[in-house]
């Protein structure tokens, strides 16, 4: 099929416009214009060289330029609420303080990351 005949038709009609893409400079999930939005780097995968890329961090709801703060190892879900919970008490109904303890796997994790899931601490005392 030849398009040729048809070329000034449709630059006279308007159907040719400017388009732009918005590019993953870096291939590690997250478009440029993302990355301006955290902060990171487009053109590097891990900005902050904690081992995630950006892409990961960010769908994982940790921060992509701080390399403290980063996915757990062991896969729990942490919650986008997470930063903006406040502690109210330790009654039954408060919003208890954002403690960490150790999980199975010798991995520390805070309580609040886990703001929209049941959460059951377990715990033994020996003697």
């Amino acid at each position: 099929m030849r398009l040729l005949p048809f070329l000034p038709l449709l630059i006279s009609v308007g159907c040719i416009a400017d388009v732009t893409i918005d590019l993953d400079g870096d291939g590690d999930g997250l478009v440029d214009s993302q990355e301006a939005e955290v902060g990171s780097d487009p053109g590097k995968p891990d900005s902050d060289d904690d081992g995630y890329t950006d892409g990961e961090e960010y769908t994982s709801n940790t921060s992509p330029v701080d390399a403290a703060d980063k996915p757990y190892q062991n896969g729990w879900q942490i919650d986008a609420c997470r930063n903006d919970i406040e502690s109210t008490g330790s009654e039954v109904g408060d919003i208890a303080a954002n403690f960490a303890l150790g999980d199975q796997f010798g991995e520390t994790v805070r309580l609040h990351d886990f703001c929209n899931q049941v959460v059951m601490v377990v715990g033994a005392g020996f003697t």
